[in-house]
This record gives structure tokens, sequence and C-alpha cells, in this order.
């Protein structure tokens, strides 16, 4: 009966290990669609709001960077959005179950642009970014249960 009830322990934590590890993959993939969206749709003149979108875990961000690459009228927008892109993920490939993912932007006027101060995007592009961000979680959690956690969205 000892060997059995073993067993089933050694059962549930492999399978609460996978619900963790699945739960952790989950949040990182809504976080990059968050700053996915965040990098393209900020608007731009020097590209210094959307380099700012800065990714941590643990504990928000409460710093400022300079334009990944500094520009005029936006025309560094692209390049600097594939680098705050790919610095999010470098940070979120160190994630481990449990830990929190925190997306900040500490530049005084983000509110402002996300009020709608700029005619380059409406007001509210934060709350959209998260929006798309918990759609992709819903849809991919709702697949993933269908097929048992052996389902990932990307």
């Amino acid at each position: 009966m000892a060997k059995g009830l073993l067993d089933l322990a050694a059962s549930l934590e492999k399978k609460a290990k996978a619900i963790d590890e699945a739960a952790s993959k989950l949040a990182v993939e809504t976080a990059q669609t968050i700053v996915g969206d965040l990098a393209f749709k900020t608007p731009v003149d020097t590209s210094q709001a959307l380099s700012n979108w800065i990714v941590t875990l643990d504990a928000p961000s409460t710093g400022k960077i300079k334009p990944h690459f500094p520009g005029e009228g936006g025309s560094t927008q692209k390049a600097s959005a594939a680098e705050t892109i790919n610095q999010a993920r470098k940070i979120l490939a160190g994630k481990k179950p449990g830990q929190r993912i925190f997306i900040t932007n500490n530049l005084p006027y983000i509110r402002r642009l996300n009020d709608g101060y700029s005619k380059q995007a409406p007001a509210g592009f934060v709350e959209r970014a998260v929006l798309i961000g918990r759609k992709m979680r819903k849809d991919c959690a709702r697949a993933s249960a269908l097929t048992s956690l052996g389902y990932w969205c990307h």
C-alpha cells in the first residue's frame, strides 16, 4: 500500500510541476504579445517612449533608458521596436514558474500619450495591448485544456 501512495504522490507532484511550467510559459507568451503590440502602437518621434517598455521579473523597473535607435519623426521606429521586443525576450527567457512579470514605462509623458495626445495613436493603446494579451491567453488556455497541456500557442 505504501508503494502505491508513494507512486501516487510522485505522479501528482509531476503533474503539479507541469501545470506550473505551463502557466509560466503562457505568462511569457502573454507578456511577449503585450510588449509586441506596445512596441508598434506607441506613438513615435525619437523612439524614446517605445524603447522604454521595460520587462522585468519579480519587481517593476524604476529606471528610464535612452532610445534604442534615436531618430526624428519616427524614422527609427522599426529598429527600436524590434530591439524593445528583443530585450523583452531576453528577460522573459529566464522566467521561472512563480516569478511575476512586469512591463513598465516610467517616462513622465507616457500617460499623456496613452490619453491620446499624439495623433499617431488613439487613446488607450496601452489598454488595447493588455486586452490583446488577455485574449491570446484565453485562446491558448482554452486550446491547451483541450489537449491536456500538450499544446502551446505561438
